[in-house]
């Protein structure tokens, strides 16, 4: 449609606008100096530059409300818990006694929007009621002293657990101001104490209350108001989660599994259309462990934006304990892995079913099999660490150097004689990989011209302009305009040497003379997209360099473009190398090579009212936009639940 290719069109008029409102009615070139006062008689005229990519050009406050409506969420500490305190009278009463402020004022905590008190009993090694129970409330009524002072009194309905070695959990949020379906509540005052009984606690967790920062809210709030990590002490990481997440409960989210071993199940057993039978039930049976439950939400129920095989994400540190051989169990598989997998739905490949061969373990009940009497170290099969090192192969190597760290590319150099734009550019190791070889790498060269002195393209690389074809039309069979992978044919990109990790290409920009005599283009941005395999055929993660080249100064202009977007420290928290689980992992480390293809010509296809602009596309994936909508049959109740 029209509407999708008037971005560019749209967005220059809009700057001419600005401008003319911005001077009283009179046009001025959007790059301006600061005008004089008196270009305008009887007007006021700014005295500094327009700035025509400002969303506050036409924001001018958009920016201010939206970061005050995050800040009223999750704000830390403002809710104190203190002076927490445990008794039993005989016969029956459990008194818990806590100290509560609010903004440092004394506070009740009846008014709060929840709280709760918990037991959890801790053997040693796990916390686990025995027998098993789901969990032991030791909230009563509540009564306030009027001076923060409150206490729970509890009758009848929990026992003497003085000399029992624990954690009684207080948690609970105030000011709850929505919630979002996936179990979560949006609150502002999160809060949180914790009580050793008996003879204390010296649980430390195999993940990082760090690990979670990364992708959610700092400090982490399991649900949106539980924190993980009292106090920021890491040495109590997840000792809140203990209260519900035991180690012995009985889980009953089967919904997890069966939405990788049997979608069409799983909708019927969401809907309550069907029970499962006892057999099914014992198969999908897990407990309630923090590992079953983060890596089966993770893994199976919500999108997950990296391998789960990147163990070094949560247990940094730690990989020799969550990777021993006596962690080499069917719970830890099936934590992660389908147990038979759907083909019809592409889960059976990872499926336990399939990667435990028949003909290596005949007709072993996997639910109950005791997988190290065979694998370990010095046993006759392979242990743990051998099946998975704690990083993904696609990104790190088995000891987990990252692939981007050791091979860079870097753009050395170019020149443009007026027609003919000449680059060069090479590839180094460091250290050297072994079975890897920088010459390897094919290299993807695009160039993306700039127009107007803004950061748009007026000409994208990946677009398709012209019938190189010469069949009449121009389709998906003609060349890119300024893209291609070197060492092949391409009617305005040619190959002039490559050998031994270095390259040289030159691009025809003569189709575009006009545009560069008349200024309407003044720059272009270089990238090369460097692909790698490995002995696997594996593409390996690796940046994509770019440069910014000024034509008529015939020279780099590097401070031209200035991200406003982070990837080390932004994008890779969730994806630990961008584009591994989306395109292609030699598209890395740079939004800058992500631009040349997501430009603002182009419509976004996929995502309804978006264009193909990389913010545009980022914002609505990030917002869970579906994709294709059109493509989906509501009817169908698997493609229902995944919508």
């Amino acid at each position: 449609m029209w509407y999708r290719n008037a971005g560019f069109v749209w967005f220059g008029l809009l700057l001419v606008l600005a401008a003319v409102l911005l001077v009283g009615g009179t046009a001025i070139p959007v790059a301006a100096a600061p005008v004089a006062q008196d270009t305008v008689p009887g007007t006021t005229v700014p005295t500094t530059a327009v700035q025509p990519e400002s969303c506050m050009t036409c924001h001018s406050e958009a920016g201010a409300k939206h970061q005050a409506s995050y800040d009223e969420l999750y704000q830390d500490g403002v809710i104190q818990v203190t002076d927490l305190a445990y008794a039993f009278t005989a016969p029956d009463t459990t008194t818990v006694t806590f100290k509560m402020t609010k903004d440092g004022e004394p506070f009740d905590a009846r008014k709060a929007d929840s709280l709760a008190i918990y037991f959890a009993p801790y053997t040693g090694t796990n916390f686990q009621f025995e027998p098993a129970m789901e969990r032991m409330s030791l909230m009563g009524d509540l009564t306030y002293d009027g001076a923060g002072g409150n206490t729970s009194t509890l009758v009848g309905d929990a026992p003497d657990v003085s000399n029992v070695a624990g954690l009684i959990v207080v948690y609970g949020a105030d000011e709850v101001v929505g919630r979002l379906p996936a179990r979560v509540r949006l609150a502002k005052y999160p809060f949180a104490a914790l009580l050793e009984t008996g003879d204390g606690v010296d649980y430390v967790s195999a993940a990082n209350n760090a690990g979670c920062e990364k992708c959610h809210t700092v400090p982490y709030l399991k649900h949106g108001y539980i924190y993980s990590q009292v106090n920021h002490d890491p040495a109590n990481d997840f000792y809140t989660c203990k209260a519900c997440h035991l180690d012995n409960g009985e889980g009953g989210h089967f919904e997890w599994q069966l939405l990788v071993d049997d979608p069409p199940l799983a909708a019927a057993f969401l809907a309550e259309e069907v029970e499962l039978t006892p057999e099914q039930e014992a198969q999908y049976a897990y407990q309630t462990t923090l590992m079953n439950d983060v890596h089966m939400s993770h893994a199976m129920e919500f999108p997950y934006p990296q391998s789960m095989a990147n163990c070094v994400t949560c247990h940094e540190g730690k990989l020799d304990v969550v990777l021993a051989d006596d962690k080499f169990t069917v719970q830890t598989c099936k934590s992660c892995h389908p147990m038979t997998g759907s083909e019809d739905y592409g889960t059976a490949e990872l499926a336990l079913t399939t990667l435990v061969t028949p003909e290596d373990h005949e007709d072993m009940d996997l639910n109950t099999e005791d997988c190290t009497t065979c694998h370990g170290s010095r046993k006759k099969a392979p242990g743990f660490t051998d099946f998975h090192t704690g990083y993904d192969k696609v990104i790190y190597t088995a000891d987990g150097l990252k692939y981007s760290d050791a091979i860079s590319v870097t753009i050395d150099s170019a020149s443009f004689d007026g027609s003919s734009l000449t680059i060069e550019f090479s590839a180094a190791e460091s250290p050297d990989l072994e079975g890897l070889d920088v010459a390897d790498i094919s290299p993807t060269v695009l160039v993306g011209l700039y127009g107007y002195d803004t950061k748009d393209y007026i000409i994208g690389p990946h677009e398709r302009l012209y019938d190189d074809n010469n069949d009449g039309t121009i389709d998906r069979n003609d060349q890119r305009a300024l893209e291609f992978t070197v060492g092949e044919e391409h009617p305005r990109l040619t190959t002039v040497a490559a050998g031994d990790g270095s390259w040289e290409v030159t691009a025809d920009l003569s189709p575009w003379a006009d545009m560069i005599a008349g200024n309407v283009v003044k720059r272009v941005e270089i990238g090369v997209m460097p692909a790698l395999e490995n002995a696997d055929a594996v593409t390996l993660a690796l940046n994509a360099p770019s440069r910014t080249f000024d034509l008529g100064a015939n020279a780099f202009v590097d401070d031209f473009y200035s991200p406003i977007a982070k990837v080390a420290d932004g994008c890779n928290n969730c994806h630990e190398a961008l584009a591994t689980t989306f395109h292609s992992p030699d598209r890395g480390g740079n939004i800058v090579v992500c631009r040349l293809c997501h430009i603002t010509k182009s419509g976004g296809s996929h995502l309804e009212m978006q264009s193909r602009s990389i913010d545009s596309y980022v914002h609505a994936v990030h917002s869970f936009q579906a994709f294709d909508i059109g493509d989906i049959d509501f009817t169908d109740p698997v493609q229902a639940i995944h919508f």
